[in-house]
């Protein structure tokens, strides 16, 4: 009978530690292709898992308070309850099957209560890994070509104060130019070979050192009347709802602005552009590799480094930085 009564308080605090930590969280709820729910979603802090902060948080008692068909159907489209969510239309995209949305819900109304868990802090790039980078750009800058001339002779005043001028419009191809087509436009001027737009340790290094020649001057991107097409589509662009995820850059840099996706805080609009060379790993990221990887999160098919939607979208992106202060490669 002893045995017995121990047996069963030992059962007794497995089952309260149990409910007390939250269920365990299924695939579809953690996985970056399917609910991924933790990106979007805080749970609290028993469960262990911290979430980011776009929506709401994912607390027992209202998740039993909505039931599990309102859950499910949240899950399955919730555009039809709100034309404006952020919110993935997980079954009508076919993210989730149903079977995996029924699972996610029955962990949703088992989660507990309690405050979130805490986001760590991310850890900055130390700064000589910055100025090694930048080094490693200084070098690709001031390279000599085989007639003896380099990158740094092709823009005016060996480079300083121009990173914050651009994109810009060229008159007379009728295009807009990033930076990156005007160091490949010097390259082929000088018969040498021309840098791949996403390549981290050339177009990459150069441009974060470029940026650096700009470091504290204000963003002033040229809007002539001729380029307002370009500017217009950059615009539609911006806030169109792309891929599988139905996301739109509106989606995270307007209505999300301040928020975060996971652990990255989510910059608004306004300012996006004064830090666009990330430095991930000691590797800069222009800010079109930036924008494909966020193409790539909506599940979207990422436009080509170059293409005309990603320069009118940056074009469009940077001018709306005008008259902020540019930034160094900022790590994160």
């Amino acid at each position: 009978m002893k045995r017995r009564t121990v047996l069963f308080a030992a059962t007794c605090l497995a089952a309260t530690v149990t409910a007390a930590q939250g269920p365990a969280l299924p695939d579809g709820f953690t996985r970056p292709d399917k609910g991924n729910c933790l990106a979007c979603h805080e749970v609290p802090a028993s469960v262990g898992k911290p979430g980011g902060n776009v929506g709401p948080a994912l607390t027992g008692s209202r998740m039993r308070e909505l039931g599990a068909a309102r859950l499910r159907e949240l899950m399955e489209d919730p555009m039809r309850f709100n034309g404006n969510t952020t919110m993935p239309p997980f079954g009508r995209h076919q993210i989730l099957t149903r079977v995996e949305i029924d699972a996610i819900a029955r962990v949703l109304q088992a989660l507990p209560d309690g405050e979130p868990a805490p986001v760590a802090a991310t850890p900055a790039t130390e700064d000589a890994a910055l100025r090694a980078l930048l080094e490693r750009g200084r070098a690709v800058w001031t390279h000599k070509f085989k007639d003896k001339r380099s990158l740094s002779g092709c823009f005016p005043n060996g480079g300083r104060r121009i990173a914050a001028l651009y994109p810009q419009y060229d008159a007379r191809l009728q295009r807009v130019i990033t930076l990156e087509m005007a160091i490949n436009q010097c390259l082929k001027a000088h018969h040498e070979a021309l840098f791949e737009p996403l390549d981290p340790d050339t177009m990459g290094a150069v441009i974060a050192y470029v940026r650096s020649l700009s470091d504290g001057q204000k963003v002033a991107v040229k809007l002539p009347p001729a380029a307002q097409p370009r500017f217009d589509e950059g615009r539609r662009l911006y806030s169109t709802r792309m891929g599988q995820r139905n996301f739109a850059c509106a989606s995270c840099h307007s209505q999300a602005a301040g928020k975060r996706y996971g652990a990255q805080p989510l910059p608004a609009l306004a300012g996006l552009a004064t830090g666009a060379t990330d430095v991930h790993n000691g590797k800069a990221l222009t800010l079109q590799a930036r924008m494909r990887d966020c193409l790539e999160r909506m599940g979207a098919a990422p436009f080509a480094a170059g293409s005309d939607e990603l320069n009118h979208l940056e074009y469009y992106i940077a001018s709306r930085s005008n008259g902020m202060i540019l930034r160094t490669a900022a790590p994160r």
